[in-house]
């Protein structure tokens, strides 16, 4: 994946801003001192330079997860229909049904179908 260096930079100048400022107030508080500070501070800008970095990965990889969920939601509806066309095939094909069911005959299914064509990106 390329990343968006803008993207990054945004995500680390949020960063560094925060964890800045909460070094400069345990600082003023003589809670950090000299080389402590130092070391903190270092440690801290690294730990934000691999999140900023991280941060692009992780939203494409939540938008795949969204897009996988989608998926088994549209297999679902996809399965849902081809059972009950089945269904209808095979009973009015062995003479249980002597008439189309509405949903055929009124072209409810024609329009269905067309809905999952358009759904899917099928059109």
């Amino acid at each position: 994946m390329a990343y968006d260096i803008e993207q990054v930079k945004a995500v680390y100048d949020e960063l560094t801003a925060k964890v800045k400022a909460d070094l400069d107030e345990q600082f003023n508080k003589g809670r950090l001192k000299g080389t402590d500070y130092a070391n903190v501070y270092s440690t801290l800008m690294n730990t934000c330079l691999q999140l900023a970095f991280q941060a692009p990965l992780n939203e494409e990889q939540t938008k795949l997860y969204e897009r996988q969920r989608q998926g088994f939601d549209d297999n679902f509806k996809f399965k849902m229909f081809d059972s009950q066309m089945n269904a209808w095939s095979i009973m009015f094909s062995s003479g249980m049904l002597t008439a189309k069911p509405s949903i055929v005959s009124n072209d409810e299914v024609s329009k269905l179908y067309n809905n999952f064509k358009k759904e899917f990106g099928v059109v």
